[in-house]
């Protein structure tokens, strides 16, 4: 039950496109079979989309601007899944089903697995991934089967390529076994030893094998590497980050966090460092380690890595303790089921307008095929946050725009002088000032001022409302204003408010 009802869920707030802008990043290398940039490329998620792509392709004639379809409801197929074994975990855990289906319903419940159960992310399928390494491995533990120990290290090593902190489990293939009885003899400790390192090799492989063939995924890592520092200095991990760290753990599963400290403590206190402990305290060090990344406090999905873990030992305090209270089992798992329910649909009325406001912003990358139809094909353009939207028009074969970019591809100072070589190669610079495109928050804040100062250096053609051609300074009958003032942050009061805080 817990999976139909997470199916129909994912399926009721599938997103209209995409998803996420990470999401058009994972669409457009899924189509050419490349990996991303980001920490270790995430290459299951992508070559696992591109061979679905190619299958489509090759019996159903489906075109690259379809084939985002493919690879969002291949997620959509896959909440079900991470249900199931969510479920099965938390039951090899705790021997008791009621537990178990409690422990799922936190996960089907959770606004952030509802969100992201229908986007071209990665987050779902790493939930799967992870619970079906730790099913597997736990019970190599039971059987003492050196196969399925090695099966489930294994998994969790791809399970990297993923969502990266998927790689903060580690330390379980170390410590679990001898929690679950094994001796420290040469045959265990020799599993142990080699499970650790098929991990590695499956975790770091596909980046190492990247990184020494091929120069360009080089360039583009430290490219990557370069910008996660200049958001870190921008964002630095500070105590003011705890308020939204706090806040977006209690989002992921209310109940879950308020009873995680006391389902620790009952553990320990009754079992000591037993294999629930044990499970329980891994998915709560990751969800700590997430505060040590600026991210974290701008981003609430992470915290489903840690979800699968720290779900069956509350969810078996819970239980229990109402059961003792109550002398009836069913009794307390009505009123556990009752409070997950009545949280998740406090929650979904607090998050809805927010949610369908990031929603609309998302679906905007769809439409704005439309927008580029008004300017060349091989057009220079300046969008903003709509940057992504013509990389990936570009890419499924719409035009052969090239951006100026935002964030991390934003020029800098060398802005002025950029517009200025196109247009001395006789290319056409566009820019689109429409203000939802420049969010005065985060690193457009400090891109908006250079925006503004264009009017200074170059002419404007009106192209359409917001879109204007940029030619140079004094050219007959270029002589449109864009008023590109109204962009600043001090004539926005209304969507200054809604930036987040930033840290000092």
């Amino acid at each position: 039950m817990p999976a139909v009802v997470g199916l129909l869920l994912a399926l009721w707030f599938v997103d209209p496109f995409i998803g996420d802008w990470d999401g058009m990043d994972y669409t457009m290398l899924s189509l050419a079979g490349y990996p991303s940039s980001m920490a270790l490329g995430r290459n299951l998620f992508i070559f696992g989309n591109h061979a679905l792509y190619q299958i489509a392709h090759s019996l159903f004639n489906v075109q690259p601007e379809r084939a985002y379809l493919i690879f969002k409801y291949a997620v959509v197929a896959q909440a079900p899944l991470a249900v199931i074994a969510c479920w099965v975990l938390a039951r090899d855990f705790s021997r008791s089903i009621h537990t178990a289906t409690l422990a799922a319903l936190f996960l089907v419940f959770s606004p952030v697995f509802v969100l992201y159960s229908g986007q071209v992310m990665t987050d779902v399928p790493s939930v799967l991934l992870l619970s079906v390494a730790l099913i597997l491995h736990y019970r190599g533990l039971q059987k003492e089967s050196a196969w399925l120990v090695l099966a489930g290290a294994a998994l969790l090593g791809l399970g990297v390529n993923l969502r990266e902190t998927v790689g903060f489990y580690a330390p379980w293939l170390i410590v679990a076994p001898f929690v679950c009885g094994w001796k420290f003899r040469r045959r265990p400790l020799a599993v142990v030893a080699l499970s650790c390192l098929i991990f590695f090799l499956c975790a770091a492989g596909w980046l190492a094998f990247w990184f020494i063939t091929d120069e360009h995924y080089r360039w583009v890592w430290f490219g990557w590497r370069e910008s996660m520092w200049q958001e870190t200095a921008r964002h630095p991990v500070t105590l003011h980050n705890l308020r939204p760290y706090l806040a977006y753990f209690f989002v992921t599963a209310p109940l879950l966090l308020v009873s995680l400290p006391f389902a620790l403590w009952n553990e320990w206190r009754e079992r000591k460092l037993s294999p629930l402990f044990l499970l329980g305290a891994m998915g709560l060090l990751t969800d700590l380690m997430l505060f040590l990344n600026y991210s974290t406090a701008v981003n609430w999905r992470y915290f489903l890595t840690g979800l699968p873990a720290v779900a069956p030992i509350s969810a078996n305090f819970l239980i229990r303790v109402l059961t003792r209270r109550f002398r009836n089992v069913r009794i307390a798992f009505a009123i556990c089921v009752t409070a997950v329910l009545a949280l998740a649909l406090i929650f979904s009325l607090m998050i809805r307008p927010a949610s369908q406001q990031f929603i609309a912003r998302r679906a905007m990358s769809k439409e704005y095929r439309n927008q580029l139809r008004n300017v060349p094909r091989d057009a220079i353009m300046i969008s903003g946050s709509q940057t992504i939207a013509v990389t990936y028009w570009k890419a499924i074969g719409a035009g052969d725009w090239k951006t100026i970019g935002t964030g991390g591809g934003w020029p800098g100072d060398d802005l002025e002088p950029l517009i200025q070589r196109y247009l001395n190669e006789n290319r056409r610079v566009f820019l689109d000032a429409d203000p939802r495109w420049w969010l005065p928050c985060s690193w457009q804040r400090d891109e908006i001022p250079a925006i503004v100062r264009l009017q200074e250096k170059f002419s404007f053609r009106r192209v359409t409302d917001t879109i204007y051609e940029l030619r140079p300074r004094g050219e007959a009958g270029v002589t449109d204003e864009p008023h590109l003032e109204k962009l600043l942050p001090e004539n926005r009061p209304e969507d200054t408010k809604k930036c987040p805080p930033i840290s000092s």
